[in-house]
């Protein structure tokens, strides 16, 4: 996920606070924040705009650690091994904390049980996309092209074992159609391939495709959120289409190591849903081509327990795999 011009400001800047102290249950020092994937994309953005909110609301200095590597394991294996004592938290994609356990080996961990979840952050609709080459521009055109094409039925997505590859797993089981995934290395590559006609379909997210949708360089037939997408209103979601079991919003959300007391994991709740609620914080992220969310990390516990029984069933009857 890429949004050059509004991330260009805050990728690779750390964010701080030089207020005076407050009083608050957190130590008086600085606070990191991890996150799993480089500086510069569309996580990193949201990462550091609501650190920078949490800093004034804390008065202690926020910096973002970056710590990519092994699709997001190596920050999670970071934020299970820092101190529970509220100078840590991460800010963990929905496929790090309920995917990536169901489709890689090393992935040994359960975020139900092995880390403290503080608040829900973002969420974001995907987009099923066409090449212009297809001559298809709408839902139905997708269906009956999908039949008398059963072999050309490739669709591309941001990786192996991505919310995209699995996205389009469970629209192979509900639809009924073949369709068989062509990895690429991110969202750029992907609308290059798709618009230059060298893969029929793709799944992203759906700001990615905003541009090239309206400019007609390819087709956005259907969004995967329960509500249209306000960076492309006009296209349906697939519950308007008729297909109510083809709904998903990943999400990013925010998580403590295990065993952070209840006092500090409250507090960097409170900065969280601070930053959340501020109209310049949630005006950013609209037009970045998310939803605003927050709540208690009860709620994002709840949300966690329902993503995981929901994707379960689809990743087992679909076989993925990525250990490595």
């Amino acid at each position: 996920m890429k949004r050059r011009g509004l991330l260009a400001a805050t990728a690779a800047l750390p964010v701080l606070w030089a207020a005076p102290l407050r009083a608050t249950p957190l130590p008086d020092t600085n606070l990191r924040v991890i996150f799993g994937y480089p500086p510069g994309g569309a996580g990193d953005f949201i990462a550091r705009l609501v650190s920078e909110h949490a800093a004034k609301t804390l008065r202690r200095n926020v910096i973002v650690v970056n710590q990519p590597g092994a699709t997001g394991l190596v920050a999670i294996d970071a934020l299970r091994r820092a101190a529970p004592d509220g100078t840590t938290i991460a800010m963990v994609p929905m496929t790090g904390a309920v995917l990536l356990p169901m489709v890689n080996s090393r992935a040994r961990f359960d975020f139900m049980t092995d880390v403290d979840p503080v608040a829900h952050c973002v969420s974001y609709s995907l987009g099923f996309a066409v090449a212009p080459n297809t001559g298809v521009k709408t839902w139905p055109d997708f269906l009956a092209w999908a039949r008398a094409n059963p072999t050309k039925l490739l669709y591309g997505g941001s990786g192996l074992g991505s919310i995209s590859h699995l996205f389009g797993a469970m629209m192979k089981q509900v639809l009924g159609v073949d369709l068989q995934y062509v990895p690429f290395k991110g969202g750029a590559e992907l609308n290059s391939a798709v618009m230059g006609g060298h893969v029929p379909l793709a799944i992203g997210v759906t700001s990615d495709f905003a541009e090239p949708h309206k400019a007609g360089r390819m087709h956005v037939l259907a969004v995967s959120s329960g509500q249209r997408d306000v960076s492309l209103p006009d296209v349906q979601t697939f519950v308007e289409l008729g297909h109510k079991d083809l709904v998903s919003e990943p999400w990013f959300g925010f998580f403590a190591p295990p065993g952070t007391p209840e006092p500090l994991r409250a507090a960097w709740n409170g900065a969280i849903n601070a930053a959340l609620t501020d109209p310049a914080v949630r005006d950013r992220m609209i037009r970045a081509g998310f939803m605003v969310g927050g709540g208690s990390g009860e709620a994002l516990r709840e949300r966690m327990a329902g993503d995981k029984a929901r994707w379960q069933p689809v990743v087992t009857a679909s076989g993925v795999k990525m250990d490595g």
